[in-house]
This record gives C-alpha cells, sequence and structure tokens, in this order.
C-alpha cells in the first residue's frame, strides 16, 4: 500500500476515527497493530509472518535477556500465535486471493514437497514447537551465558531471515562464479522468491531493541501488543526511519489524542513530502533512467545532468516518505526524528553522513561502528573499522557489487576525509581559508562532485555500464551534443523544470526555514490558497501509473 493512493487515505481515516473516538490506550494499540498488518499485508499477506517471527523471537529473548522467565502458558501462548500465524499466512493462497481469484488449500499450500509454501510452513511450524523449548533451556545456564544466548538467538534469527530473503541468491550466483574460475562446475540453487517490502527497516529496529536491551539502555516491553505496533508502525515501516525503542515506546504510555496544532502542523509536513514525491521525484526519474537504462555512447555532459536528476530523485523520494511518515505520525501526536537535514549542503563527506539517512548512518555507528572500537584504537584499525562499516552499509542496500563498491568508496571517502582534515589542522593559514566563504564553498563543491560520484555508483547496476560512466563521469569528452535525450521534448524538460525547483526550493529551505514550519506560520486563509495552487499541480502531473517509494527495494 503506497501512501499516494486512495487506499491508503481510506486506511488513514480509519485511523483517524480511531483515536478520535476511542480514549483507551490498550484498545487503540491493538487496532492500530491492527492497521499496520492491513498496510503491510496488501503487498503479499505471506510476508506478515516475517514481521510475526521476528517480534516473537525479539519480545520472548528480551525478557529473557533481562531474567523474566516467561511461564509455561505464556510461552505455550507465543508458540501458538506463531503457529497460528504460520497456517494462516501460507495456508491460504494469498496471491490468488488478493487477485479475486479464490481461496487456496492444504494441497496446494504442500504441493511441490520441500520446497516453497511447504518448507515455509514446516520451518515455521518447527520453530513454534522448537522456540518454547529452546526458552526453558537457556534459563539452566548462568545469568552471564543466559544473557547472551537470548541475544545470539535474536541477532541470528533476525539475520538469518534478512540474508535468506535478500541475499541468497547473490551469495550462491557469486559461489558458482568462483568455481568456474576455479574449474569448478557449481550447481548454484536459485529461489524464486520476492524481497519482502522494507525488510531491512525492521530488522535493523527490532536488532537494536534486543541489544538495547542487553546492554542496559532500555528496559524489556512487558506487553506483547505493545512492542509488535513498535516493530509493525505503519507510517514508518517499510522505509523509515528506523526507531528505536526509546523514540516510540514512551509515546505509547498514554492514549494518542488529536489536536488542532498537530494535525495542522503534520499536515503541512505531509504536503511537502507529496510535493518531494509526486511533483519532483517522480518527474526528474524518467530524465535519469533514460540514461541510465542505456548509458553506452551517452557523452559526459549526458551523464552529468543524468546523476544530478538521479541525486534529486533518491533525495526527494526518500526525503518525502519520511516527511510523509513523519506527518502522519506527528497527526497521531507521534514525533518521528527527522531523517535528513539538507545533506546536499554538506562540506565534507563526514558532514554529509550526519545529514544523509540519519536513523541508518547513527545505527551503524552505534551497533557496528562503535563495537568493533570505533575510534578508540590505532589509526589503521580505525580506517579499517569504517571501511567495514560502509560496506556492510552498502550491502544492506542491496545485493548487487555496486552497492558493495559504493559502500567501499564511502568507507574510503571517509577514511580519506579523516586523514586530510588531520593534515590541515595543523596548518593554521590553510585552516583559515578553509573557514573563510571562499574556502567553505571550495569544500561544497568538492563534496558535492564527490557524493554525486557515489550516487552514479549506486544507481548503475551493470559492470560494464558502470565502468563506462565512470570514465565519462571523471573524464569530460568534449561533447556538448545532447540531442540524444530530446531536450526541447516533453518530458526532458518537465524534468529539468522540477530539478530547478528543488534546487531554489530547497535552497530556500536550507537558508532560512524548513517549508513545512513556513506553511505552519502562515494565515490559515493563506495556507489554504497554498493547498489549492498544489492541488492543481498535482492533478496535472500526477503519474500515470503507481510508483513505488526507491527505498521499498531495501
Amino acid at each position: 500500500m503506497l501512501f499516494q493512493t486512495t487506499e491508503f487515505l481510506a486506511l488513514f481515516l480509519i485511523v483517524l476515527t480511531w483515536i478520535a473516538l476511542i480514549r483507551k490506550a490498550r484498545t487503540q494499540h491493538g487496532l492500530l497493530l491492527l492497521a499496520s498488518y492491513v498496510f503491510y499485508g496488501w503487498w503479499d499477506v505471506r510476508f506478515l509472518l516475517l514481521i510475526v517471527l521476528s517480534t516473537t523471537i525479539d519480545f520472548a529473548a528480551a525478557l529473557g535477556i533481562s531474567g523474566r522467565r516467561l511461564t509455561i502458558p505464556q510461552r505455550a501462548a507465543l508458540s501458538a500465535l506463531l503457529a497460528g500465524s504460520t497456517i494462516l499466512f501460507l495456508v491460504p493462497d494469498w496471491p490468488a486471493l488478493q487477485d479475486g481469484a479464490g481461496w487456496g488449500s492444504w494441497s496446494q499450500a504442500l504441493a511441490g514437497g520441500w520446497t516453497g509454501r511447504g518448507l515455509a510452513l514446516t520451518a515455521g511450524l518447527g520453530f513454534a514447537i522448537a522456540g518454547p523449548v529452546l526458552y526453558g533451556l537457556y534459563f539452566r545456564l548462568n545469568e552471564q551465558a543466559r544473557r547472551r544466548a537470548f541475544l545470539i538467538t535474536s541477532i541470528a534469527a533476525n539475520l538469518l531471515v534478512l540474508s535468506f530473503f535478500k541475499y541468497f541468491n547473490f551469495f550462491t550466483a557469486n559461489l558458482a562464479g568462483l568455481g568456474d574460475l576455479a574449474g569448478m562446475s557449481i550447481d548454484a540453487p536459485i529461489m524464486h522468491i520476492a524481497l519482502p517490502v522494507g525488510i531491512s527497516f525492521y530488522t535493523f529496529q527490532t536488532m537494536s531493541y534486543t541489544i538495547d536491551c542487553y546492554r542496559g539502555d532500555t528496559p524489556p516491553e512487558q506487553s506483547f501488543t505493545r512492542f509488535a505496533l513498535y516493530v509493525a508502525y505503519f507510517p514508518q515501516l517499510v522505509a523509515g526511519p528506523i526507531l528505536r525503542p526509546s523514540q516510540f515506546l514512551p509515546f505509547l504510555d498514554t492514549p494518542w489524542r488529536l489536536e488542532s496544532r498537530n494535525v495542522l502542523s503534520g499536515a503541512n509536513l505531509v504536503l511537502v513530502g507529496l510535493v518531494k514525491k509526486v511533483l519532483i521525484a517522480d518527474n526528474v526519474a524518467p530524465f535519469a533512467d533514460q540514461v541510465f537504462n542505456a548509458p553506452d555512447g551517452q557523452p559526459t555532459l549526458a551523464i552529468w545532468l543524468a546523476t544530478a536528476m538521479f541525486a534529486v530523485q533518491i533525495y526527494c523520494d526518500f526525503s518525502g516518505y519520511t516527511d510523509i511518515a513523519r506527518g502522519i505520525s506527528r497527526i497521531f501526536g507521534i514525533e518521528i526524528p527527522i531523517n535528513f537535514n539538507f545533506p546536499y549542503f554538506a562540506t565534507s563527506i563526514i558532514d554529509f553522513w550526519r545529514r544523509w539517512h540519519i536513523s541508518l548512518s547513527t545505527w551503524l555507528r552505534d551497533y557496528l561502528y562503535v563495537p568493533l572500537g570505533g575510534s578508540r584504537v590505532s589509526t589503521g584499525r580505525l580506517y579499517l573499522n569504517l571501511m567495514i562499516t560502509m560496506v556492510l552499509g552498502g550491502l544492506w542496500h542491496g545485493a548487487a557489487w555496486n552497492f558493495v563498491l559504493w559502500g567501499a568508496y564511502q568507507g574510503t571517502l571517509l577514511c580519506a576525509n579523516r586523514l586530510v582534515r588531520g593534515w590541515f589542522t595543523d596548518a593554521a593559514a590553510a585552516a583559515r581559508f578553509l573557514a573563510s566563504p571562499v574556502g567553505v564553498a571550495f569544500r561544497w563543491a568538492i563534496t558535492a562532485y564527490l557524493w554525486m560520484l557515489g550516487w552514479l555508483i549506486f544507481r548503475v547496476t551493470d559492470p560494464d555500464d558502470l565502468i563506462y560512466c565512470i570514465r565519462r563521469f571523471v573524464i569530460f569528452d568534449g561533447r556538448l551534443d545532447l540531442s540524444s535525450l530530446g531536450l526541447g521534448r516533453g518530458d526532458p524538460i518537465v524534468a529539468l523544470l522540477a530539478a530547478g525547483a528543488f534546487v531554489v526550493l530547497h535552497s530556500f529551505g536550507f537558508a532560512s526555514r524548513r517549508w513545512d514550519e513556513r506553511l505552519t506560520s502562515m494565515p490559515i486563509p493563506l495556507i489554504a490558497g497554498v493547498y489549492f495552487v498544489i492541488g492543481l499541480l498535482m492533478f496535472y502531473a500526477w503519474p500515470a501509473g503507481e510508483a513505488p517509494f526507491i527505498y521499498f527495494q531495501f
């Protein structure tokens, strides 16, 4: 279910009605959890099992880490929930049902022996049986061993599910490639499975919960419904931001209420997000796709323009989703942290990563970089820690070598940034120049060139096309002919206008106040006029088909 669809509008209005009419927190939590499952299951009901599995494991693991022993009836209830969810989500032929073709059956579910749904059913029911047994065995260990066992089980289960769905084919295909290089024939199995939407986001979110409980940074949640809502909260479920327990669970202590100032401010934030997504990102995307889908032969200028368009697209698409998620939550009375802080105005790569996808960069810092030793190690080890963190961060984005290369590129830039910063810190004259307006502009230009090259690596997946694009991006070929792009006709002009509007609006937002804050401070009649004008623009510029958010694939 996409934010910009009538189905989501209907779901949103239902949730608003619930919050307005129901004042009991526990009832709100249950209904919001139901709405979140409907939202996620709209794509494919079967993948709801993964969320229930992750929720059940991490809920029990956190309690086990804290030393609270679930009673046998409580363990049986969680086991029954997992078994029932396995049967409910896997036995019916949900794709056929969602397409209006009717219900499946047990025979259909188990068709094909140990493959497909039969294998998933066996795994789900097997874990429902084995889980309570393992839980009891862990409490026979000493305290430290018990805590570690629960933590390792939680992390291993989450990473196993993520790795299977996201990286299984990638690793088997590369294993076969290595076998060919070594003169061995390896018949690598290929699984024809769809990637669950947003699996990387909610997996990282649940992992942060159990790790925080293990560290003592957050108390374990006692209510399964509250924890399940934290995992599946629908505004940010499929593309973040990645919420920490302390950023969401305290909002569940009191009933949610609608307040006029939150409704107005949240609606303005939603509007800004829709403008970014519909009017800008979706209108510059065809330009970038035209070049990068067949880049061979394109001149340097075309590669530069397409890279700039993709930079606009990915920022407006992703930050637009975040703005809509934050706006919807603010209407409910929940404040989700900012995930983007004008990253394209960064004056260093370190500064860029403090501004871009903040929830992911801080997650990688707190749960990977710091445990590896962070900066409290030798210089060589520090650089190694940065490289490991960023390569894994690149791989988090997708199972493809261009994402690994992009992560290694970002890690190299961060290492170089630290090295160069140390040089200029020791040179007083150079430090004064870099702090001057001219020096700041120089640092911004260098940084912009570097993150632009990074987006080129991120966007182009074919190795041969990527090599060609990098060569053209770095070395200007002197060709100024852009006739192949169709400039002066239709979509390219629309894309250039949308990108130009982004530059102007983004610059004004950075120079003074964010646009949602500007809207909120305006008189109501003026706000109504803005909504009317933007509504007209969206009416004419709305994409013909559904355009999913880029980060849904991650």
